[in-house]
């Protein structure tokens, strides 16, 4: 009797062993990239629109918003895209005058960093 439950548990062992290295560690590493993939779109749009926050010129405007769009089309999770958007109209309304935006955008800013995954 205690042959076949030391069998019984050694095979249950080699069980689950097996169906964690079949099963569970290839869909670890896919969503392992898939994150590594998000967070290099998302730090990358967000050094475009941080760009334009230190220099609000025509052209780093058109390089955060042109930033943004391939965001969005590189399926950035929708929580990030909308921080990443938040953040540059503060900037846009800040940069035309509006004080309260000028405070947001800060805000903004300590999220986007903080940002979710």
């Amino acid at each position: 009797m205690y042959k076949r439950l030391l069998i019984f548990g050694i095979t249950g062992l080699f069980f689950v062993l097996g169906l964690n290295y079949l099963v569970i560690y290839p869909l670890q590493q896919t969503v392992t990239r898939e994150l590594e993939r998000q967070d290099k779109v998302y730090w990358s749009t967000f050094n475009a629109v941080e760009q334009f926050g230190a220099q609000p010129d025509n052209a780093s405007e058109q390089k955060a918003k042109a930033a943004l769009d391939e965001a969005r089309a590189k399926g950035l999770s929708k929580t990030r895209q909308l921080i990443l958007q938040n953040y540059f109209q503060d900037l846009e309304h800040c940069y035309q005058g509006d004080r309260d935006a000028c405070k947001k955008a800060n805000s903004d800013m300590n999220d986007a960093i903080r940002a979710p995954r």
